[in-house]
Parts: structure tokens; sequence; C-alpha cells
């Protein structure tokens, strides 16, 4: 017995089931959820400040420029922004958090006091120095900015929580290579 069907060209046939689930895939590499992070800035030049007034103190500021410090991050993100500072009676190359303050190394009675701001498309690293002095030009500053809604480790964390944690904890959380 011979059978023969056959279709008009251009007919659907009917659905048929979904097919069975697949298996999952490897696990993609650690990201660092949309965190943006510079390498090390040399503060040179300091330029010092025409809007800042006050007896017994100078003020200096370096500003950085980033696109990436748009209004979404000034309104809802959060940057970080540390600094190595050279004549640190702390010790050279130690990752601190700004705001910073610190004295001349050697008991000296210059302080100075590092913070930071944010204008559209820059990070302006500030220097206010008691009495008197210019910050070195030798110290670098790093940033890193985290966007509004990125939950680290599952979950959201404020400035307070990062102020409690070092340098290299947050190089660890972010994958942020040091």
């Amino acid at each position: 017995m011979v059978a023969i069907a056959a279709c008009k060209k251009g007919d659907t046939g009917p659905k048929g089931d979904a097919g069975a689930q697949g298996a999952p895939g490897a696990a993609g590499p650690k990201g660092t959820a949309n965190v943006i992070y510079s390498a090390w800035i040399s503060t040179n030049p300091w330029a010092p400040s025409t809007t800042s007034t006050g007896t017994g103190k100078a003020t200096y500021y370096y500003d950085i420029a980033s696109t990436k410090v748009t209004q979404g991050i000034i309104d809802s993100g959060t940057v970080l922004v540390y600094a190595k500072f050279v004549a640190d009676p702390d010790g050279n190359g130690i990752a601190k958090l700004l705001p910073s303050i610190y004295y001349n190394v050697g008991g000296a009675t210059t302080q100075f006091r590092f913070q930071h701001g944010l204008l559209l498309n820059t990070i302006r690293v500030i220097c206010d120095v008691v009495p008197t002095g210019i910050p070195n030009t030798s110290n670098q500053v790093r940033y890193v900015i985290i966007p509004g809604g990125t939950p680290a480790s599952g979950r959201s964390m404020t400035m307070s929580d990062y102020s409690k944690m070092s340098y290299e904890e947050v190089c660890r959380l972010y994958n942020i290579p040091e």
C-alpha cells in the first residue's frame, strides 16, 4: 500500500507543542554593575580659587573633566574620590576617601583639607590650605562613579556605607582593578 500526502504551497501547518527547557548557560564574568572609574590622575596644576574667601587660608582646586558626570549622577548617583598624598604622615601611597585632612610631614603646622564637588561633566577636587601654602602637584586622585539604582551585592548602598569601607574593599566590591 502506498500513501501520499500533499500540501498546497503556502499553507501553514498546525502549531506544535513547545520544546523542553534548555540547560542553563555558564555563569558570566563578574561585572562592575555599570560602575565607572578612572586611572590615578596627578593633580597638576592646582588653580587658585577666586570664589572661596576667608582669612587664614588659601584655597585651590583641580578639575577633572568627565562626561560621565551627568545630571542623573549629580541627582541620584554616588561619586567617590580617593587621593594618594605625597607628603602624607600616614604613609605615601595610601588611598584615602575624600574629604580628608592631613598635616605636613615633620610636625609642620600647615593643614591640608581636601574635598570634592560635582559640576556637570566635571569633578572638582578642592584643597583648603591653613594657614597658607600650595598643595603638592604630585598628589594623585581617582574617582569611582556609581549610578543611582546600581545595587552592590543585592542591596543599595549609601555614602555612609562607602565611607566605612577601605579603598581596597570598594575595588573588590565592584571588581575595579587597583
